[in-house]
């Protein structure tokens, strides 16, 4: 093993107390109404493209055939906003959430409820307008000859944000100015995330 990746063969971010945050754009987002309810679907991390943080989503043969561990996701799969644990925004659940070999498929339902931020979420990714998610979980790196491959994802919640994380899921190619003020804009998402994260609600 080379030096630069000395005593980084095995290595992760995030922890079960404070978890890493990963913020990826719908590829594939779909909307619609369903026995009733509103959903969207698509894919909610892709694997083989490197996204904004630099990481590659793929699977390491060597000890796993999976990239997302979702045992402790599937215990509670809420659907909510900004990462935020309270009753008041959940928005709703996921109904399927399954790893292909393109990545994470999921299908989402919205509640019915209309109080006001689970209403405006409903509309704005029903419209199109947001395309955005969230997934919450511990980020390991186990392949020392590859440091950027993301070799496994503990998924632990998944919410609806603003700001996606992986712009060739997106229409169009950003540029070189388009991309740095996206960057500045996920960094000033991380850190109001990272902070409601440290703070739990106070009954908001």
């Amino acid at each position: 093993m080379n030096g630069e990746n000395a005593g980084r063969e095995s290595w992760c971010k995030g922890t079960r107390q404070n978890p890493a945050l990963k913020l990826c754009a719908i590829e594939g987002l779909k909307s619609g109404v369903e026995n009733g309810q509103a959903f969207i679907s698509g894919y909610a991390n892709t694997k083989g493209r490197r996204d904004r943080y630099g990481d590659v989503p793929a699977v390491y043969g060597k000890l796993r055939g999976h990239v997302y561990d979702l045992s402790e996701f599937r215990k509670n799969p809420v659907l909510l906003l900004d990462h935020r644990n309270a009753v008041d925004c959940v928005a709703g659940s996921f109904a399927e959430l399954e790893e292909d070999e393109r990545g994470l498929r999921f299908k989402a339902v919205f509640s019915d409820s209309d109080y006001p931020p689970v209403r405006h979420a409903r509309t704005v990714y029903a419209e199109g307008h947001a395309r955005g998610l969230s997934i919450a979980g511990r980020f390991h790196y186990e392949n020392p000859d590859n440091p950027d491959q993301l070799t496994l994802a503990e998924v632990y919640e998944i919410s609806l944000v603003a700001v996606p994380a992986d712009p060739d899921a997106l229409a169009g190619a950003p540029r070189e100015g388009e991309r740095n003020a996206q960057h500045a804009a996920l960094a000033r998402e991380l850190d109001q995330l990272r902070t409601k994260l440290e703070k739990p609600s106070q009954g908001e």
